[in-house]
C-alpha cells in the first residue's frame, strides 16, 4: 500500500467534517429511536415574533393521521386567543368580568386578543378558508369564537394521512392567564391553531367516534392528541428563547435568530423569549436539564434543581422513567408571574422568591407539582376539561408525597415545632372549601359555576388518592399506579379505565371483599358528593349486678348481701356514621388493664355499637387509629376517652392525647 502523506489543511479539513458530524450525531441520539405514542397530530411550523407590535406570524404544516374507521370531513382547531378577542367570550363570561389585566386604555383604543387565519388549503391546494367557520360545540354563545371548524372538500379516509397548510398571525394579550407579554418577557402557550383530538368509538367514553375539542372555558386547562413538533422561533437575537423539546438549530438572520426546536410524542408545545435570562444548563441522569432565570432569583437555583432531581428519582422508583431528553425549569421576572405556575410537555414555569425562609417550601412545591404533571398531564394525557381531577388530583397526591420524603412536608420549622406535611396540606385545601358538596369530582371542569373548583379538583382528588392507599395499603397502592402508568401512558385513559386497574389489582391481592368496599368507596368519593365523617359517640359502662329476684321457684329469691357481686362490667361503645360517604373502619377499643383490641365495622349503618362484659373497663375509643381514611372530615371526633378516677390508667388516655395532639398539630394551619 503506498502511503501519501496529507497536507495540513487537509488534516484541518477532516478534523471539522468529523467535529460537525458529531454535532449531528449527538442532536440525533436526542431523537426517539422508536415513537412512543401513535403521532397523530404533527405541526411544523415557522413563525416570526414582532415585540414592537407584539403579533406573532406565521405558517403552519399540520399532518393527521385518522386513528379510526370512520371517515372525517371536518377537523375543528383551538382558537385559544379568542378568548381575548371579546368580552362575550365564554372564558369571560364565566369569569363574569374582563380581567383587569385588560386595561382601560386597551379596551378603549381596541387592544384585545385574538388569532386569525388567512390561508387554509389541503394537500391538494383546495382553498378551505370560505366555507371554514367558529362553531360552539359546548353552547349557542355565537360570540365565542374559540374553535374554528375547517371543513374539508376532501374527507380524511380511515386510517389515512392528511394535510393542512395554513398561514395566520395573532395579537399577544397583555400577560394573563397564562399566556402573553409583560415588557420585554414573552410566554408563549395556547398560542396557535391547535387541532382538537378524534376519539374512536370505544376510547374514553366514547360510544361513536366524534371530535373532542370543547370551547376555551375560564376554569379547565387542556386536552391535546400526541405528535411531533417541529418549531422555528424567529426572534431578536438578544433575547434568550426556551421551549418544549430540544434545539435543533440556531442561525442568525440580520438583528433576529432562528432557534429550531424538536419535541416528540408531546400533546403540546410552548415558548419562551426574554432578554433578561440567565441560562443554567446540568447534564444529569442522561437528560439537560435547564433552567430560564431572573438574576434576581438565582439565589434559589438550587433549589429548582433539586426539587427537579428528587421528583424524577421518585418517580424513576415508584412510576417509570422520565423519556425525553429535556427538562426546563422558566422562572419568570416579578413584572412576569401572571405566566404563573404552570406545566407544559417539557417545560414549566416556576415563581420563586429569595426573601422566603428556607422552611417555607414555597419553590419546591411548586416545582415538584408542576413537574408532576409531566405524568399525568402530558404522558398519560388525561382530559383536563373533561376530567380535570384525573390531573390536578394525582399530581397534588404525588405532590404531597415528594415534599413528605424530601423537604419534611409544606412547611418545616423544627425547632418551632411546626410542620405542615404534603397530605395534611391537601387536606385542608379540600376542607377549606366555601361548600365541599357543591359539585362531584367527576364534573367536567366549567360545570363549576359555583366555586371550589380548586378545592374539590385538587384537594379533594389527592385526599380520595390518600384514602385509598390508607384502604389498601402503600404497597398494593404502589402496584396499582405503576399498572396504570405502564398499561395507559401515551393513551389517553378515562376514570373506568383507572378504577379497572384498581377492581383487578386489589382482588388479586386483598380479596373479594376488600376489592368490594374500595371499589364502593371510590364510586361514592368520585361521583358522589357526600362528607365522609365518623363519630366515636359515647363510651357507657355499667356494673353487671348479680342475678336477682325468683329463678327455681318464688319461695327463695336470690338477693343482694353485702359484699356481693359480680366483678364485671358491661361497657358500650357507640359509633356514628355522620357523613353520606360509606366506607370500612378500624375501631381501637382500650381496656383500663392495657389491653387493645382492633374491631372491624363495615361502616354502613347510621349508628353501630361493641359492648363487652369482662373484668376490665374500657377506657377509650378510636376510629380509623391509623388515619387511613384522610376523607374523615372531622377527625377530632374520631376518638373518647372516659374519665377515670384511677391514675394509674392515665397512661393509655395520655397515649391516646398524644395522637389527638399529632391530629390538632397537622390540622393548625386550617385555624
Amino acid at each position: 500500500m503506498q502511503i501519501v502523506p496529507l497536507h495540513m489543511g487537509r488534516v484541518f479539513s477532516l478534523f471539522l467534517i468529523v467535529m460537525i458530524a458529531s454535532g449531528l450525531q449527538a442532536q440525533t441520539d436526542k431523537r426517539f429511536p422508536e415513537p412512543l405514542s401513535a403521532r397523530t397530530s404533527n405541526y411544523d411550523i415557522d413563525l416570526r415574533l414582532d415585540i414592537e407590535e407584539k403579533k406573532v406570524y406565521a405558517s403552519q404544516t399540520m399532518t393527521f393521521r385518522n386513528p379510526s374507521s370512520d371517515t372525517i370531513w371536518t377537523m375543528p382547531f383551538h382558537m385559544y386567543y379568542n378568548a381575548f378577542k371579546n368580552n362575550r367570550s365564554d372564558f369571560f363570561l364565566e369569569s363574569s368580568r374582563v380581567p383587569r389585566d385588560i386595561s382601560e386604555e386597551d379596551k378603549k383604543n381596541g387592544t384585545w386578543a385574538w388569532i386569525k387565519v388567512t390561508e387554509v388549503k389541503d394537500s391538494l391546494g383546495n382553498d378551505l378558508l370560505p366555507e371554514s367557520a367558529f362553531v360552539q360545540p359546548d353552547d349557542d354563545n355565537k360570540d365565542d369564537h374559540t374553535v374554528w371548524e375547517v371543513r374539508l372538500k376532501e374527507p380524511v379516509l380511515p386510517y389515512a394521512t392528511y394535510t393542512l397548510d395554513m398561514k395566520w398571525e395573532s395579537q399577544i394579550p397583555r400577560l394573563m392567564i397564562r399566556t402573553g407579554y409583560s415588557k420585554d418577557f414573552f410566554f408563549m402557550v395556547q398560542w396557535y391553531p391547535k387541532l382538537g383530538v378524534y376519539e374512536p368509538a370505544g376510547s374514553r367514553f366514547a360510544k361513536e367516534g366524534a371530535w373532542n375539542c370543547h370551547q376555551y372555558h375560564g376554569a379547565t386547562e387542556y386536552f391535546g392528541e400526541f405528535g411531533v413538533y417541529e418549531v422555528s422561533i424567529e426572534a431578536p437575537k438578544e433575547f434568550v428563547v426556551g421551549a418544549s423539546g430540544f434545539l435543533l438549530e440556531k442561525e442568525e438572520k440580520g438583528e433576529n435568530a432562528i432557534h429550531t426546536y424538536l419535541a416528540e410524542d408531546v400533546i403540546d408545545f410552548a415558548w419562551t423569549a426574554c432578554p433578561r435570562f440567565e441560562e443554567i444548563v446540568e447534564e444529569w441522569n442522561g437528560m439537560e436539564l435547564k433552567l430560564l432565570i431572573m438574576p434576581e432569583h438565582t439565589c434559589n437555583k438550587e433549589r429548582f434543581l433539586a426539587s427537579a432531581k428528587n421528583s424524577f428519582t421518585y418517580f424513576e422508583e415508584n412510576l417509570g422513567k422520565y423519556p425525553y431528553p429535556t427538562f426546563t425549569i422558566v422562572s419568570p421576572p416579578y413584572y412576569g408571574l401572571r405566566a404563573g405556575a404552570m406545566e407544559y410537555p417539557t417545560l414549566i414555569t416556576s415563581p420563586t422568591l429569595c426573601d422566603l425562609p428556607e422552611g417555607i417550601r414555597t419553590t419546591e412545591t411548586l416545582t415538584i407539582h408542576e413537574l408532576t404533571h409531566q405524568y399525568f398531564m402530558q404522558m398519560l394525557a388525561t382530559n383536563e376539561q373533561e376530567e380535570p381531577w384525573m390531573d390536578e388530583g394525582f399530581t397534588s397526591y404525588y405532590e404531597g408525597k415528594i415534599l413528605d420524603k424530601y423537604n419534611d412536608g409544606v412547611v418545616s420549622f423544627p425547632g418551632l415545632g411546626l410542620q405542615i406535611g404534603g397530605a395534611e396540606f391537601r387536606r385542608g385545601r379540600f376542607f377549606n372549601a366555601e361548600n365541599i358538596q357543591v359539585n362531584p369530582m367527576s364534573d367536567f371542569g366549567w360545570h363549576f359555576k359555583h366555586g371550589s373548583y380548586s378545592q374539590i379538583v385538587y384537594g379533594k382528588g389527592a385526599v380520595t388518592l390518600h384514602t385509598l392507599e390508607g384502604l389498601v395499603g402503600e404497597d398494593v397502592m404502589k402496584k396499582i399506579m405503576r399498572t396504570y402508568f405502564e398499561r395507559w401512558k401515551f393513551k389517553h385513559p378515562c376514570r373506568n379505565d383507572f378504577l379497572t386497574i384498581v377492581e383487578e389489582i386489589t382482588l388479586e391481592e386483598n380479596g373479594t371483599v376488600s376489592s368490594e368496599m374500595v371499589m364502593s368507596f371510590l364510586d361514592q368519593a368520585i361521583t358522589g358528593t357526600e362528607v365522609c365523617d365518623y363519630k366515636v359517640g359515647s363510651i357507657q359502662i355499667t356494673p353487671v349486678e348479680k342475678p336477682l329476684g325468683f329463678f327455681e321457684d318464688t319461695e327463695n329469691p336470690e338477693v343482694l348481701k353485702e359484699g356481693d357481686g359480680t366483678g364485671l362490667f358491661k361497657s358500650k361503645v357507640t359509633l356514628f356514621r355522620m357523613g353520606g360517604i360509606m366506607v370500612s373502619q378500624d375501631v381501637d377499643i382500650t381496656f383500663d388493664n392495657g389491653e387493645t383490641i382492633r374491631e372491624t365495622w363495615d361502616g354502613k349503618a347510621r349508628s353501630h355499637d361493641f359492648t363487652y362484659v369482662r373484668p376490665e373497663k374500657v377506657i377509650a375509643a378510636v376510629i380509623d387509629p391509623e388515619g387511613k381514611i384522610t376523607m374523615d372530615k372531622n377527625l377530632l371526633n374520631n376518638g373518647i376517652v372516659e374519665e377515670q378516677e384511677n391514675t394509674g390508667i392515665m397512661r393509655y388516655a395520655a397515649a391516646f392525647f398524644t395522637q389527638m395532639q399529632r391530629i390538632m398539630t397537622n390540622m393548625s394551619f386550617l385555624i
